[in-house]
């Protein structure tokens, strides 16, 4: 079994001419829109870098820092930043366009990439959600909200580059961002649609069902792929208009969002059959639970938790230190029964502390 530094170190020898465009190199690139490029010299806003460029600013810039991408996004960004700028089949591939908006008033947190693929096409990468407090609650503002303000800036996204550059589009995010690449691609219009070559949803929530009914797919439905972890919980959220595949993992439970951890087969996934058992019975659990309350009840819901989180004046879920968690899980047993299961299970979740089956 591989990761995707096993098929970097196995195929990044040879460039797109060589080895055409895969699903590992979606999920790579999806991955890169994790990456702060603030924290380089070239400002990616307005200028083009290379990934060799990029990764060589960063080395030489944080060479002596042990740079941490927050509690919930794995350290190994960084790392994956460096191998692909030594690989033939990456460096030449040029960044620009980035964007990096969070807007705690709007209770927004977007961010994306254009990556020039060198081979006529682009890919566009959304961010998932970050260590940002309010990029979660954008999260579950989703299960009674629709549209959010991500989804709304995607397709924005979409059409300004769509503009700017000629030849086709793939589209890819990971956790909120495969959420968004799918709302962008759905609502963009039909010529926009035409240059879409695929869509990937990496682990990423569904919609409610008013989104889903407007949603005009069309063709693109075709080219839309959603791919979860055997124990997916992020990624069975909500509705899917899609099916999915299921890809195998060395993690368990919640920690096999960490797209480091999914396995891989030469230039492919190693696919199961179905989400395990485990998976199944929190989807029915969360889903049971967002069912029994109306918009507004889930609206209150939302509040509250977050209002938990927001007391402490953390801005991050890297802020809260073990003091501030063991006074919100205090907090959180003082609630009523039904509610105090899922609330504790949604801030285990954001915190990644595992349960004792997951141990």
């Amino acid at each position: 079994m591989a990761n995707i530094f096993d098929y970097i170190d196995w195929r990044g020898d040879l460039d797109l001419t060589q080895d055409p465009f895969n699903e590992v190199d979606s999920l790579i690139l999806s991955t890169v829109s994790y990456i702060d490029f603030e924290l380089i010299e070239t400002d990616l806003k307005t200028e083009k870098a290379t990934i060799r460029e990029a990764g060589e600013q960063f080395n030489r810039l944080h060479a002596d820092e042990k740079i941490k991408a927050g509690r919930l996004v794995p350290d190994s960004i960084f790392r994956l930043l460096d191998v692909m700028s030594r690989t033939p089949r990456f460096r030449d591939m040029i960044l620009s366009d980035y964007v990096n908006q969070i807007d705690e008033e709007e209770e927004k947190q977007f961010s994306a990439i254009t990556i020039n693929l060198g081979d006529g096409s682009y890919y566009i990468a959304y961010r998932g959600t970050d260590d940002t407090i309010v990029g979660w609650k954008e999260d579950f503002n989703m299960s009674f909200k629709a549209p959010v303000p991500s989804q709304l800036q995607a397709l924005d996204y979409l059409e300004m580059i769509a503009k700017k550059k000629r030849g086709k589009f793939r589209i890819g995010g990971h956790s909120k961002g495969g959420n968004i690449a799918v709302y962008a691609a759905a609502f963009t219009g039909s010529e926009i649609q035409k240059r879409i070559m695929q869509v990937h949803n990496f682990d990423g929530p569904g919609f409610t069902k008013d989104i889903i009914d407007q949603m005009s797919q069309g063709e693109i439905s075709e080219r839309i792929r959603t791919i979860v972890p055997q124990s997916s919980v992020i990624g069975m959220l909500l509705e899917h208009e899609e099916s999915y595949e299921v890809v195998a993992s060395t993690q368990l439970g919640i920690f096999q969002h960490d797209m480091f951890s999914w396995q891989l087969q030469r230039n492919a996934f190693v696919k199961v059959d179905d989400i395990s058992a485990s998976a199944y019975k929190v989807d029915h659990t969360l889903r049971e639970f967002i069912l029994s309350m109306n918009a507004e009840e889930k609206e209150e819901f939302v509040e509250s938790f977050f209002c938990v989180l927001t007391e402490t004046g953390a801005k991050t879920l890297s802020d809260l230190n073990l003091k501030e968690i063991l006074a919100i899980m205090k907090r959180l047993n003082k609630e009523e029964k039904e509610n105090k299961k899922i609330l504790t299970q949604a801030f285990r979740m954001l915190l990644k502390i595992p349960t004792k089956k997951q141990l």
